[in-house]
């Protein structure tokens, strides 16, 4: 990773933070940002996860569902509907 330098506006209580957070750590402010952002990445990448598996959960518990109804209706036989009056 290149050291580049840039420029990001923020406002004044989100610089407060940053200067105390760096004085508190004894790190540049820079390192406190980058600090920052890898566990903001980390944590969105384990939010990422967790709902992808949830969602994995809810398929499953449908397609379970409908595996159970399939089922039932393959044990029936057009006899069963012989003597139904439409």
């Amino acid at each position: 990773m290149s050291n580049i330098a840039t420029s990001v506006r923020i406002n004044e209580d989100a610089m407060d933070v940053l200067s105390h957070l760096a004085t508190k750590l004894g790190k540049p402010k820079a390192q406190v940002i980058e600090l920052a952002l890898k566990e903001l990445e980390e944590k969105t990448f384990w939010a990422d996860v967790h709902r992808a598996f949830e969602e994995s959960s809810a398929e499953a518990a449908q397609s379970a569902e409908q595996n159970t109804e399939i089922a039932l209706w393959e044990r029936v036989s057009e006899t069963d509907f012989r003597d139904e009056k439409w």
